[in-house]
C-alpha cells in the first residue's frame, strides 16, 4: 500500500509540472532560464524519474533494502508506472 501511495504521489506531481496549467507560468520560466530543464519539464516519464528518487530520500520505500540500488530502483519504479499510465491514457481516453 505505501508504494501504491508513492508512485501515485510522483505521478501527480509529475503530471501537474508536465500538463496542467496550474504552474505553466513559472514553468515556462524556468524552462527559458535553465535551457538543459526544457526537455525534462516537458516529459512526464522523464520527470517523474527524479521525482521518484527525490520523494524516496523524503519517503522511502523498502525494494532491495540497499540504499543506493533502492533509490535508482525508486526512481526506474516511478517512471515506469508513469509511463504505463501515460499510454494507457493514449490507448484509452
Amino acid at each position: 500500500m505505501h508504494s501504491l501511495l508513492f508512485l501515485i504521489i510522483v505521478y501527480s506531481v509529475a503530471n501537474i509540472i508536465v500538463n496542467e496549467s496550474v504552474f505553466r507560468s513559472q514553468i515556462e520560466w524556468i524552462k527559458k532560464k535553465v535551457p538543459f530543464l526544457k526537455n525534462l519539464l516537458s516529459c512526464t516519464t522523464c520527470l517523474s524519474f527524479y521525482i521518484g528518487v527525490v520523494l524516496f530520500l523524503v519517503m522511502p520505500i523498502q525494494l532491495s533494502g540497499v540504499f543506493l540500488v533502492d533509490v535508482l530502483l525508486a526512481g526506474l519504479l516511478s517512471s515506469g508506472a508513469t509511463n504505463i499510465i501515460e499510454q494507457i491514457k493514449i490507448k484509452f481516453i
